[in-house]
């Protein structure tokens, strides 16, 4: 028995996820793929556009054979965080063989050999990236141009081939950047899990046109939230995940984009005092002072993140840090659901016929608790664990909070990870 883990968001799920998951099984020759969801928000500090179980089912109808929920706590974090909460998932189920991630790059010994460097005490190089923090720059860029001056320099193992400015793309792609944080992780917890990466085909992650048949998830969401949604977008989509799409946005479940919240979030920030702004994770050196001022003055999401941005604070950074405000995520949740400790269960969302094989075998290696029905598997754990208890309070919490942005008002209903059954599909045949 093979098991070939992959980690996803599918917002929404298309061509260009398709071909990855095709990908894993072949390269690997996996008798079973699992898949390791984002629930309903995002890396990027947005909602996703469908929720999760609707986005499961794109999976499962579509080459996955189990998928297992990422927790908000990790799904809403910077890479390290996301990437360190879903490959410690993978892990906990016992079973997983490989990890196939997509890369820019296309290339796992160049890739893991930068991991390997970025995951050492190197002096030289933490000085160069200290410097670049201390002078305002985000930590993507820092890091970057830590890595330029390192490698003009002295060359990164196993990198010699590369220029500079080869290393830099390396760091400045956003499916590199967490594959690098995958191979980071699997190595902190010395995981016997085999990464491999495939390239990344079609358009570029922050595409916004719908140019290519394999197009980015951003130009499907544009197209959405400009309710171009009829024609041309069952191109860009597979068949079965484009009518579940339909589907929702039919029952008025979709679309969901972050200007929905728009008025919750900025009541919060007019009504929050300023000394319980200071406790939101993501909120530090007088920012709240800043956050207080620019509320005051818009009416809009757009309008909040212009008024927010500056060098050190990117788009992505400052949407994070607003879900964080939103679910009252705080400095010290994020400290307790920091990468270096471990999740506190494994919460399935759905299964095919042949997946179900597979959680037979979960059933008895998994080193978490195993969450099919919450109301019967958590209770137990939630009774004598603080920690379990406030991850399932925000999980909760972040689906209550998201229903809210339905299209459709009858479907606002609170404690729908109560109510929702797992998904069970006949898979892709």
């Amino acid at each position: 028995m093979l098991v070939t883990g992959v980690i996803a968001e599918y917002n929404p799920f298309h061509h260009g996820h398709s071909h990855h998951l095709k990908e894993a099984r072949r390269l690997t020759g996996a008798d079973f793929l699992l898949c390791i969801l984002s629930g309903n928000f995002t890396q990027r500090g947005e909602p996703a556009v469908v929720n999760k179980w609707a986005r499961t089912r794109m999976a499962l109808e579509n080459g996955a054979d189990l998928v297992f929920e990422l927790p908000v706590v990790y799904a809403v974090r910077h890479a390290q965080g996301f990437a360190a909460g879903a490959v410690k998932l993978l892990e906990a189920t016992g079973v997983v063989d490989y990890l196939v991630f997509g890369s820019e790059h296309g290339h796992t010994p160049e890739l893991k050999a930068l991991a390997d460097f970025l995951g050492q005490e190197n002096l030289p190089f933490r000085e160069r990236l200290k410097t670049y923090l201390e002078q305002g720059y985000p930590f993507p860029a820092a890091r970057s141009m830590s890595l330029i001056d390192y490698h003009k320099q002295k060359d990164i193992p196993g990198l010699e081939g590369l220029t500079p400015e080869g290393v830099n793309t390396l760091v400045r792609h956003p499916n590199n950047i967490l594959g690098l944080e995958y191979l980071q992780a699997l190595k902190q917890i010395k995981s016997a899990i085999r990464p491999l990466t495939i390239p990344r085909l079609g358009a570029g992650y922050h595409e916004k046109k719908l140019t290519t048949r394999i197009a980015s998830a951003t130009a499907i969401r544009l197209a959405l939230h400009n309710k171009n949604r009829n024609s041309p977008l069952l191109k860009f989509m597979p068949p079965k995940a484009w009518r579940i799409l339909l589907e929702e946005i039919n029952e008025g479940r979709a679309p969901v984009f972050l200007d929905s919240f728009a008025p919750q979030i900025i009541a919060l920030l007019r009504r929050t005092p300023l000394a319980e702004l200071r406790q939101i994770a993501g909120v530090g050196e007088g920012l709240e002072n800043r956050l207080k001022g620019v509320a005051s003055s818009s009416g809009t999401i757009e309008a909040l993140l212009a008024g927010l941005k500056t060098k050190r604070y990117t788009h992505t950074r400052l949407q994070r840090l607003l879900l964080h405000l939103l679910f009252n995520f705080t400095g010290e949740d994020a400290s307790d659901f920091s990468p270096q400790r471990e999740p506190c269960y494994l919460r399935l969302l759905g299964f095919t016929p042949r997946g179900r094989q597979l959680l037979k075998c979960i059933k008895k290696r998994a080193t978490l608790p195993l969450v099919t029905k919450p109301a019967r598997d958590l209770v137990p754990h939630i009774q004598t664990s603080q920690r379990t208890a406030r991850m399932w309070e925000l999980e909760c919490l972040a689906t209550d909070l998201y229903v809210l942005a339905y299209p459709c008002p009858r479907a606002h209903q609170a404690g729908q990870d109560y109510t929702q059954p797992l998904v069970i599909t006949t898979g892709d045949g």
